[in-house]
């Protein structure tokens, strides 16, 4: 018997108007159901474990940084009007920008579909338009996002890749990221060189498993090798920073989701992370097709509980970290705040801790082993309202105050804000000794370190050193599963943490559209756009490692 878990809006996968749609429990499992007048029922799996789905709801945290200045007005409504519109709840952490649609691969599983359309080529921005993309982000207030990645096309294919680097790393990103194939960086190791020292701090890697053969269905070529490559490209260049983003696709390559981890453990000097992404189903699939290629979250989540045998422990959603982020953010001087307020069943994660053995081997261990979990949560909420009251609330003038009845208030206030600093100081004491408490001994005897530096520095290299060997070697394993137009949710969409940025001819403005509402609604639209207004002159042809992949969705 079905029983409806909770209600949203959606759109039609066909006409693309929106829609009520219900999620649904039957069977153990979740559905999401909806209805169009015109084209009738759709129905899609959500998740294979209703009890960890229904888990994760309470979850759900607002933004305190609610935008902003919205570039749009709302005419149409969620998702239509996204630019981004008033209605949007939070904001964004990341800013995407498709540098290029050139690209050196012609992948059936393309978010872009760069290189299919062979229009989409002549589409390039100018560097002085990426530049103002990223510009108008980072001056968003009251919270700009840290993070600025670079996709596509294949962003390496754009020879000033490390100028624009430069310039975002001036504009105060804090963690630029690449989006790639790998292919020129496994090739030119002198072009890695330059990305890197231009400050880039992630390569995000498109890695979907460790045989040729499983690239040659999702890729369309053998590039397994070039993967390999890069890896020791970074080894030799001592960068660790590169995270695997497996495009997990059903009977395709999910067979080998604990082998992906297990590269990224043998690889930990260079790997700090697994992202899986289940694949995104575009195009008219029929219910029948969709069952035999969707791959949900909770397909992912229980092949790594089997694969780690339980030690990678409970998949969190990203918000269960929202308030810990946040009082490492406003503990620091620098302000380098990000906050995870998205939608519960957007991404999920948590840490293995990584550590060589004598005989050779690596040893897991999960974070339930190094932290009480829910001690962590609750003292991190604690600290998350103590110091939500001192950044937004008014601090005391108490000298201020006493001496200016003598006319010395000049001297109060400087008195005031040296005893404000000294006090910001021993909070900081007193929360870092207060989270220490959440450790178990073993991670108080192997981690502590470690930890304590992250939370009383407060820096983003203190927090990278947690995620890296040399430190306590805490990888994070994260799934994200993108919409499409059979599980699309209004809401999960109006809580979007990363957002492309665009450039309109029309009147030269950026505009700002949240991730699964580009790739499912808008990103067609826009292309035209462009293409229409602003394209390049035809360029030689790049290489490419081969020409035609073989096809693993229906329309």
């Amino acid at each position: 018997m079905a029983t409806i878990i909770q209600s949203t809006k959606s759109i039609c996968p066909e006409c693309k108007a929106r829609i009520d749609a219900d999620y649904i429990e039957e069977d153990g499992k979740v559905y999401m159901v909806k209805t169009c007048d015109k084209h009738g029922t759709f129905k899609d799996i959500v998740s294979i474990d209703s009890d960890w789905f229904k888990w994760l709801q309470p979850f759900r945290m607002d933004s305190d940084a609610k935008r902003w200045h919205p570039e749009k007005p709302i005419k149409e409504g969620c998702p239509y009007d996204c630019g981004i519109c008033e209605f949007h709840k939070s904001s964004p952490a990341i800013v995407l920008m498709d540098i290029t649609y050139r690209c050196n691969l012609r992948c059936p599983i393309c978010f872009a579909n760069a290189n299919v359309n062979p229009n989409l080529e002549k589409i390039e921005p100018t560097y002085d338009e990426i530049i103002q993309v990223y510009k108008h982000f980072s001056e968003i207030q009251p919270q700009p996002p840290l993070v600025a990645m670079y996709s596509g096309g294949e962003p390496t294919l754009r020879d000033d890749l490390p100028d624009i680097i430069r310039e975002c790393v001036k504009m105060g990103y804090v963690h630029p990221q690449i989006t790639t194939n790998g292919i020129r960086l496994a090739k030119d190791i002198n072009y890695l060189k330059a990305c890197l020292d231009a400050g880039a701090k992630s390569i995000y890697l498109q890695f979907d498993g460790v045989t040729e053969d499983v690239y040659e269905k999702t890729r369309g070529a053998p590039i397994f090798k070039f993967k390999k490559q890069l890896i020791e490209n970074c080894r030799k260049l001592g960068f660790s920073g590169v995270i695997l983003v497996p495009t997990v696709a059903k009977g395709i390559n999910d067979h080998q989701i604990g082998d992906i981890l297990q590269f990224a453990i043998d690889n930990n000097d260079v790997v700090v992370g697994v992202f899986y992404q289940p694949v995104a189903l575009v195009g008219r699939i029929s219910e029948e097709d969709r069952l035999k290629l969707r791959i949900t979250s909770s397909h992912v989540a229980k092949a790594l509980q089997d694969f780690t045998n339980g030690e990678i422990g409970v998949l969190y959603p990203l918000t269960a970290i929202s308030h810990f982020a946040k009082i490492i953010g406003w503990a620091a001087s620098n302000n380098q705040v990000v906050e995870f307020t998205c939608n519960p069943i957007c991404g999920f994660g948590n840490f293995l801790f990584i550590e060589d053995q004598p005989d050779g081997t690596k040893k897991m261990t999960g974070t339930h082993r190094v932290f009480n979990i829910k001690s962590f949560m609750k003292k991190s909420k604690k600290w998350y309202n103590i110091l939500k009251e001192r950044r937004y609330g008014e601090k005391p003038k108490i000298f201020e105050k006493l001496l200016g009845n003598f006319g010395l208030g000049e001297i109060g206030l400087n008195i005031d804000k040296v005893y404000n600093k000294v006090d910001d100081t021993l909070i900081k004491v007193r929360m870092g000794l207060d989270m220490l408490s959440t450790m178990k001994l073993e991670g108080i005897l192997s981690k502590s370190k470690f930890f304590l530096d992250m939370v009383l520095n407060s820096r983003w290299d203190a927090s990278a050193n947690f995620v890296q060997s040399k430190g306590a070697g805490a990888m994070i394993i994260g799934l994200m599963h993108f919409q499409d137009g059979y599980n699309f949710d209004v809401e999960r969409v109006s809580r979007c943490l990363v957002h492309y940025g665009w450039v309109d001819p029309r009147d030269g403005k950026v505009y700002g559209v949240p991730f699964c509402a580009m790739n499912t609604l808008h990103r067609e639209r826009i292309e035209n756009i462009l293409f229409t207004y602003h394209s390049i002159e035809e360029k030689p042809k790049e290489e490419k490692v081969k020409a035609e992949p073989p096809k693993i969705e229906t329309s």
